[in-house]
């Protein structure tokens, strides 16, 4: 539960971002893409990073 103190740290795709607590860091749409959090407890410091993954049609290898 949010309080009015408190704000929300978007992420969009192939984006990255840092939140400092009381505020909240989110990201949507994950998918097939990798999310990677990190987060200084000390200091209450988050970092997320929305990594979106490359085509993997781009490195089959066609048939001969």
């Amino acid at each position: 539960m949010m309080n009015n103190s408190q704000g929300i740290v978007k992420v969009g795709i192939a984006d990255l971002n840092f939140a400092k607590a009381p505020n909240i860091i989110r990201t949507s749409g994950l998918g097939s893409c990798v999310g990677v959090v990190i987060y200084d407890l000390s200091k209450q410091i988050a970092g997320l990073a929305h990594i979106m993954l490359p085509d993997s049609n781009q490195n089959k290898q066609k048939k001969t």
